[in-house]
């Protein structure tokens, strides 16, 4: 393994990171909005939503892995990584257009079309993002680079999230249809995730090269990860912590269609998070580099389980009150774009000091299937919880899509989901970080003996 230089100009930040802004337009879309969509747009009962996404995920469970063993064996005129970004780009704009057609369908074949375009989206993404995110390992071995790229990469990311969460209900209102609306919003996204992602093949090269002698085998995949316990306690802790804020974005629908009666407001609650998320990166990066990775993240998700509680406590609507706690929340939450992402790359070297093998393509995939079976989860939960608290999905009524009226039992339940349930995960998730032994010295050590 060698590496032709430790810094990377401002060009190749840049464009690295703006192909998480494209990722995220598919990726955010799934936790913020498929859910509510599937339930109040397709009227697919949430029970087998829920159980949609838990069987997408576990068809992730083969080929996120696989897709990472597959990449690490790659060899090509463009890399190990980047020949994935540029054929799978189109497959994966299309498939995001297809996931919010919506066609005119009897009730099974719905949840068929349903089933098969999520796994369609699913597989698309793997095969980008998967080698997109191991990029990072393979653009330079310093520590404190690697975190200044991850900032670069995650703010891209949350700008990404950031319209997707403000612009979404927006864009699809402009149609009198909602099935038209969101059938544009499927294409347009889906289009901008094509185009970006081919902006990141076009923008960088891979730094740190391999033995072309090197025999990889599918054994190595148990072989990297049994001894990588910083991976395995950070994996486990980031599988927590997504899915409590996979649980919180998607019930956020709800709380305030039903709960206050201010869908209105949903827009701005999502857009007071995410754009403050976007922001305060750079204090994380900042934070991260003076005191640890690891520290850094547990007091981000430490602030959001104190906002969860008193989010419990909210009876009425305040407009100041609830974009004030978003925006704190927003703070928060940036924690879980930049640490997790600034703490795998380690976990690379740290496996390869362990074993001799260095294999970021197998733990990449793993860890990107942790986080998409933590939005699985999320929307198993979620819809699960929304069987058992009675809710009442939208009926049709003279061709309108109407919303019903919901119990007190129910109203009860859907402010349990939105909050302590995710408040529970967040404090599982901060036990795993503590976990996580690599430091900035650990980390500059094993890469002196390596």
């Amino acid at each position: 393994m060698k590496t032709t230089s430790d810094s990377l100009s401002i060009k190749t930040k840049i464009g690295y990171g703006v192909g998480d802004f494209g990722a995220n337009m598919v990726f955010q879309s799934v936790v913020l909005y498929l859910m509510f969509y599937l339930t109040d747009v397709f009227l697919i009962p949430a029970s087998v939503a829920g159980t949609i996404f838990l069987i997408a995920k576990i068809w992730d469970a083969v080929s996120d892995p696989m897709m990472g063993y597959i990449s690490d064996k790659t060899r090509s005129r463009w890399g190990q990584k980047r020949p994935y970004l540029l054929f799978g780009a189109i497959p994966l704009g299309l498939s995001m257009a297809l996931l919010f057609y919506t066609p005119s369908l009897g009730d099974e074949a719905k949840i068929l079309y349903a089933l098969v375009m999520f796994l369609l989206v699913c597989t698309a993404y793997t095969v980008v993002n998967i080698p997109y995110g191991a990029l990072t390992a393979n653009l330079t071995l310093d520590s404190n680079e690697r975190s200044r790229l991850t900032g670069y990469r995650m703010f891209c990311a949350v700008v990404g999230t950031l319209l997707v969460a403000g612009a979404t209900k927006p864009l699809a209102g402009l149609f009198q249809n909602p099935v038209e609306g969101w059938r544009f919003v499927g294409v347009l996204y889906g289009a901008i995730a094509a185009v970006f992602t081919l902006i990141t093949f076009a923008s960088v090269r891979e730094r740190v090269q391999h033995s072309e002698t090197e025999e990889y085998r599918l054994k190595d995949i148990a072989t990297t990860l049994s001894v990588n316990k910083p991976f395995i306690f950070l994996s486990i802790g980031v599988f927590m912590h997504l899915c409590a804020i996979g649980v919180l974005a998607s019930m956020v629908n709800y709380l305030f269609k039903y709960n206050f009666n201010k869908e209105d407001f949903i827009p701005i609650a999502f857009l007071s998070m995410f754009a403050t998320a976007a922001v305060a990166i750079p204090l994380w990066v900042f934070i991260s580099n003076k005191i640890g990775k690891k520290h850094a993240f547990n007091i981000g998700m430490g602030l959001l389980a104190v906002i969860l509680v008193v989010l419990y406590f909210a009876k009425q609507f305040n407009f100041a009150f609830f974009t004030v706690l978003f925006v704190a929340a927003g703070v928060s939450v940036s924690t879980v774009f930049f640490s997790p992402w600034a703490m795998i790359p380690d976990t690379v070297e740290y496996s390869q000091w362990k074993t001799g093998l260095r294999r970021e393509g197998i733990i990449y995939g793993f860890f990107y299937f942790s986080q998409k079976l933590a939005a699985a989860c999320a929307g198993f939960i979620t819809g699960i919880g929304l069987t058992l608290c009675g809710y009442i999905q939208p009926k049709v009524i003279n061709n309108i899509l109407t919303a019903q009226i919901q119990s007190c039992d129910t109203l009860t339940g859907l402010k349990i989901l939105t909050t302590l349930i995710p408040l529970a995960l967040i404090i599982c998730g901060i036990v795993f970080i503590s976990l996580y032994p690599i430091d900035e010295k650990m980390h500059k050590d094993i890469v002196q003996k390596i």
